[in-house]
C-alpha cells in the first residue's frame, strides 16, 4: 500500500476517531487492528462455552465521560439511551439501599429520602458537587487542550477561587475530598468509593485517586452523557466509530498487528507487520499502551528520561473482570422487587452501611502487599436487562462484574492456582447481597490482569493503559522523541475513562504540526 498519509495502530476507540479526524482532513489514513474485531477493550463477544450464543461486554462496559464538544467536533451522534436508574448501592439488610437515577439531583435525592443517610448528607453532597461542577465548568476547554500538568491546567482555566481545591482533589484522595464536606453515611461513601474507585490502583486514603472522583463526577452528570447505555452494547459504539471512520474514507485492516515502528535517523516512516511487511507512512500514530509503543520503538531510539517515564506508569495491580452466564437476574435481599434496579450500575460494597470505608481500607492494604482480596467490592451491570435483544434464545443474562485491586503478581502463588478460590471469593459478595446467584450461574469467563494482558493486548491488563490516578500531564503525551511518531492510546491525556477523547486531540495535535510544517515549506520556497 503505497502513498499513506497516517498509519494508526491499533483500532479501538481512540484509533478510531483519530483515523475520523485525519479522513475527513483530507489525508489518506490506513489503520491497523492485530485483532480479528475493532474495539480493543470496548467490544461485543461470545465468550460462555455453555451459553454460546450469549453476548458479553468482556472488557469495558460502561461508556464514561462523553464530553459533547467532543461529539460536536467527531459529528457524531451515539446510539445511547439513560441508564435510569443509574446507581444501585444495596445494604444486606432489607430497605438498606440507594437507589437513584441519572444526574447529580437524582442522587441526592436518594440520598436524602435514605434510611441510612438523610438531609444532612444530601446538604453536604450539596456542596461537593456544586464545586466540582463549577471546576468542571471550568475545565471544558482543557479536556480538549494540549496536556498541561496539574498545577498548569488550574492557572490557565480554574477559577482563582478553586484552583487550591482542584489541584488538592487530583493530587489528593478521595476520602480527604469527601470528607472535607462532612458526609458522615458510610453507605454514601461506600456509593462514592465503589464508583470512582473502580479503575484505579488506589484506596479511599490513597494519594491521587481524587482524580478519579472528578472524571467520574463529570461522567454522572446528564452533560456528560449521566453514564448512557450503549444501544446494541459496547461493541455497537466502537462499530459505529469504524463505520463513520470509512465512510469518511480511512481504511482498516483486522489481523494486521505491527510489531515495530520503522525509524529511519529519528523519524518514524511506517510500520513493520508481523510478517515481515512493511508499510510506510508520513506519520504514524499509535494507540498501544506505553510499554507496547516503547518495545515497538526499541530502547536504543529512546532517551532516558522517556524511558523513565514509561517506567513510572506502572502499577502492582489493576482490574480483573468476571463475565457471568445466568440462568435469570439476581434478587436483592435490601430491595427484592423491581425497581429498575437491574438496569443500574449496581455497586456491592461489603460492609455497605456499617463498615464499608475500614473494609476497603484493609482490602486495598492487602492488593498493595500482593494478597489477592477474597471480599473485594464489585461493580455489577447487567447489560441484558436493559436490552433483550443481547440475551440468547433461552433468555439468559450477561452479569458484568469489574473487581478492582486485582494484584498483577500474588504474593508466594500464581494466579492459575488462585483463580477457582478468588472467583469463589467474588461470588460469595454477590451472594451476600443476592443470595442464591452462585446457583444461578450457567458459566464465567473470568480474566485475571495477566489474562486482562493477553485477551487484549495491554501491558499489566490495564484497560484505560495506565492508572486512572493520573490526569492531564501525569498521562502520556501525543508526541514521542520520534519525529512523525504520535501517540493515541487510552494512556494519553487528558483522564482515563473518558471516551475517544485522546485519539481526537492527537489528532489535532498532528494537523497543527503539519500545518506548521507545511507553512515552514512556504516560507522556504519563498526565500
Amino acid at each position: 500500500m503505497d502513498g499513506l498519509d497516517v498509519i494508526i495502530v491499533g483500532a479501538g476507540a481512540n484509533g478510531l476517531a483519530c483515523a475520523i479526524v485525519l479522513a475527513r482532513a483530507g489525508l489518506r489514513v490506513h489503520v491497523l487492528e492485530d485483532r480479528p474485531v475493532v474495539g480493543g477493550g470496548c467490544r461485543t463477544e461470545f465468550p460462555f462455552a455453555s451459553a454460546p450464543r450469549l453476548a458479553a461486554a468482556t472488557g469495558t462496559h460502561r461508556l464514561g465521560f462523553v464530553p459533547k464538544e467532543l461529539l460536536r467536533r467527531l459529528e457524531l451522534s451515539l446510539p445511547v439511551k439513560p441508564r435510569d436508574p443509574c446507581t444501585f448501592v444495596p445494604g444486606a439488610a432489607p430497605g438498606e439501599y440507594l437507589l437513584a437515577g441519572p444526574g447529580h439531583v437524582a442522587f441526592r435525592e436518594a440520598v436524602s429520602r435514605s434510611a441510612q443517610a438523610g438531609p444532612a448528607d444530601a446538604a453536604a453532597l450539596a456542596a461537593m458537587h456544586a464545586e466540582l461542577d463549577e471546576i468542571l465548568a471550568d475545565l471544558k476547554p482543557a479536556w480538549i487542550a494540549g496536556p498541561l500538568d496539574i498545577e498548569a491546567t488550574s492557572d490557565r482555566f480554574v477559577r482563582a477561587s478553586h484552583r487550591d481545591a482542584f489541584v488538592a482533589l487530583c493530587r489528593g484522595s478521595i476520602g480527604a475530598y469527601v470528607d472535607r464536606f462532612g458526609v458522615k453515611s458510610d453507605l454514601v461513601k461506600a456509593a462514592v468509593a465503589s464508583d470512582a474507585l473502580a479503575s484505579t490502583f488506589g484506596g479511599w486514603s490513597s494519594p491521587g485517586t481524587g482524580a478519579t472522583l472528578l472524571v467520574r463526577h463529570a461522567a454522572q452528570s446528564l452533560e456528560g452523557g449521566g453514564d448512557s447505555i450503549p444501544e446494541g452494547g459496547m461493541g455497537a459504539i466502537v462499530r459505529m466509530l469504524a463505520d463513520t471512520a470509512l465512510f469518511v474514507g480511512a481504511t482498516i485492516a483486522t489481523g494486521k498487528g505491527a510489531t515495530s515502528i520503522v525509524v529511519e535517523g529519528n523519524t518514524a516512516v511506517g510500520v513493520m507487520l508481523a510478517d515481515g511487511e512493511i508499510l510506510r507512512a508520513t506519520t504514524v500514530i499509535s494507540s498501544a499502551d506505553p510499554a507496547r509503543l516503547r518495545a515497538m520503538i526499541g530502547d536504543a531510539r529512546l532517551p532516558p528520561e522517556y524511558q523513565r517515564r514509561v517506567d513510572g506508569f506502572a502499577r502492582p495491580g489493576s482490574v480483573a473482570k468476571v463475565n457471568l452466564a445466568l440462568s435469570e437476574l439476581p434478587r436483592f435481599t435490601a430491595l427484592p422487587g423491581d425497581e429498575g434496579q437491574h438496569r443500574a450500575t449496581i455497586h456491592l460494597v461489603p460492609g455497605a452501611g456499617h463498615d464499608a470505608i475500614a473494609r476497603l481500607e484493609a482490602t486495598f492494604a492487602d492488593a498493595a502487599a500482593g494478597r489477592l482480596p477474597l471480599s473485594p467490592p464489585l461493580e455489577l451491570v447487567l447489560p441484558t436487562a436493559t436490552e433483550a435483544s443481547l440475551r440468547d434464545a433461552e433468555g439468559r443474562h450477561h452479569a458484568s462484574i469489574v473487581v478492582p485491586w486485582a494484584p498483577y503478581d500474588l504474593a508466594g502463588t500464581t494466579w492459575a492456582a488462585e483463580e477457582e478460590r478468588w472467583l469463589k471469593g467474588v461470588l460469595a459478595v454477590v451472594d451476600s447481597f443476592a443470595p442464591g446467584t452462585s446457583a444461578l450461574v450457567v458459566d464465567a469467563f473470568t480474566l485475571s490482569p495477566k489474562k486482562l494482558e493477553s485477551h487484549f493486548g495491554v501491558t499489566r491488563g490495564h484497560v484505560h493503559h495506565v492508572d486512572d490516578s493520573l490526569i492531564f500531564g501525569d498521562r502520556m503525551a501525543y508526541t514521542t522523541p520520534i519525529g512523525g511518531l504520535y501517540a493515541c492510546g487510552a494512556g494519553c491525556s487528558p483522564a482515563g475513562g473518558v471516551f475517544a477523547l485522546a485519539g481526537h486531540n492527537a489528532a489535532e495535535r498532528v494537523l497543527a504540526d503539519m500545518e506548521l510544517g507545511l507553512e515552514r515549506t512556504e516560507v522556504g520556497f519563498k526565500l
